[in-house]
């Protein structure tokens, strides 16, 4: 019999509290709403992002709701695996996260979305629902140092515009 000060602490990721909240959300995301797309193309717009996206992180995949400028592979999967994705990260620890340069960072030099897109600045903020983090809001760029702090605390502050049109697309 283990003591509870010495059980692994359990990955963000499979709360059960999180995981109820990703599962209001999943009933209404088939398909890309037109105001969450509109949402997500101003958003690449404002940041003169090349790519952008709102992803909803299960415990083992990261699935795209809304996306500006992603195709291939990647647009027709819809997602990708959670260990992969940048947003992953973002809501495990519920912060912000900003990536300048993936070549430059251990984390993701291996990381085959860096590797097979060539993905190199990140910048993403958590959604919450419920109070739980359950996806992101993201900008990437094929270029290093696209995104900045201050380009993070824009997304910040459209994050609650985005969880709207989820609650939306649920609603609907």
């Amino acid at each position: 019999m283990t003591s509870p000060c010495y059980d692994p602490p359990i990955d963000a990721l499979v709360r059960p509290e999180r995981l109820a909240a990703v599962d209001r959300l999943l009933p209404g995301t088939e398909g890309t709403s037109p105001a969450l797309q509109r949402f997500i193309d101003d958003v690449a717009d404002l940041l003169r992002a090349p790519c952008a996206g709102v992803s909803l992180i299960l415990t083992d995949a990261g699935v795209l709701l809304a996306t500006h400028g992603v195709g291939g592979w990647l647009a027709e999967a819809e997602g990708m695996p959670a260990q992969w994705a940048p947003c992953a990260t973002v809501v495990r620890h519920d912060t912000p996260l900003l990536i300048t340069d993936t070549h430059d960072d251990p984390a993701h030099t291996t990381n085959p979305l860096v590797m097979v897109t060539g993905v190199r600045s990140y910048a993403g903020v958590p959604l919450h629902l419920d109070g739980q983090p359950v996806g992101s809001l993201c900008v990437l760029a094929g270029e290093p140092g696209m995104f900045t702090h201050a380009d993070l605390d824009t997304l910040i502050g459209l994050a609650p515009r985005a969880v709207t049109l989820l609650h939306e697309t649920v609603a609907g």
